[in-house]
């Protein structure tokens, strides 16, 4: 019995050591993954940037508040407030944060472009 644990002495030796190694170097990758996440690099943050810098079309936004044709900043602001509160978490319903970060999107859009319409023709934007 003597015999066999010695035998085995020196693969739990070399398993050990390829452990290590490995474990190690695993390891150092991991910090580094999470510095780069940290520091805003990296594929997962490039992806997380170019999904933040879409920006929402007056189209879109449009169709999101549904407010085709001409509209006032009033009318896009009623709008926003029926729609945002719809979605609010209340005791029957627990809300759309998704549906309400877009409604917020498309009123930040309409009221952009009607703000510099208006500051540009001194108007309200003719009917598209």
């Amino acid at each position: 019995i003597l015999l066999s644990t010695m035998a085995f002495g020196p693969f739990v030796r070399i398993v050990a050591q390829i452990t290590m190694v490995a474990g190690g170097a695993i390891g150092r990758a991991v910090v580094e993954a999470y510095k780069e996440a940290a520091a805003g690099r990296g594929a997962a943050a490039a992806a997380a940037q170019k999904v933040a810098r879409r920006r929402m079309s007056l189209d879109e936004a449009r169709k999101v508040l549904d407010a085709e044709g001409s509209v006032t900043s009033t009318q896009v602001e009623e709008r926003f407030q029926t729609l945002h509160k719809l979605n609010a978490s209340s005791e029957e319903s627990p809300g759309s944060p998704y549906l309400q970060a877009r409604i917020s999107a498309a009123h930040k859009v309409l009221l952009e472009h009607l703000g510099s319409h208006e500051s540009k023709t001194g108007a309200k934007p003719p009917e598209e």
